[in-house]
C-alpha cells in the first residue's frame, strides 16, 4: 500500500501545479480588469497582467515539475551538499589551512 499512496501523493502535486497556473493567470487577469475599470486604460492593464500572470504561472509550474522530477518535495531545501566533496570549483578536496603570516614571516 505505501506505492499506492506515493502515487496518489504525486498526482496530488501535478494537479496542484496546474492549479496554480490557473489561479496565477485568473488572479492577473482580474487584477487587470479591476485596472482597466478604475483608471479607464482600456485593455492594457488586462493585457499587462495577463502577461504578468503567464509569466509567473509557468515559472511556478517548471519549478514544481523540475522539483518532482528530481525527487524533492515542493518548497523542500535543496540537499546540503556532502562534507566530504571538495569545496573548489573544481570539485578538489580542500587544501591545508594556511598558517597565519607571510611567507616572509615563516622564514624568520
Amino acid at each position: 500500500m505505501p506505492g499506492k499512496q506515493t502515487q496518489r501523493g504525486d498526482a496530488a502535486r501535478a494537479y496542484s501545479l496546474g492549479f496554480e497556473l490557473v489561479c496565477a493567470v485568473a488572479g492577473f487577469v482580474l487584477v487587470g480588469i479591476w485596472i482597466d475599470r478604475h483608471y479607464s486604460s482600456g485593455p492594457w492593464g488586462t493585457l499587462i497582467c495577463l502577461c504578468l500572470g503567464l509569466i509567473g504561472g509557468f515559472y511556478n509550474l517548471i519549478r514544481g515539475a523540475s522539483r518532482m522530477a528530481g525527487g524533492l518535495r515542493p518548497g523542500a531545501l535543496d540537499p546540503q551538499p556532502d562534507k566530504q566533496a571538495g569545496s573548489g570549483i573544481d570539485g578538489a578536496p580542500p587544501g591545508p589551512p594556511e598558517s597565519q603570516g607571510t611567507s616572509a614571516n615563516r622564514r624568520r
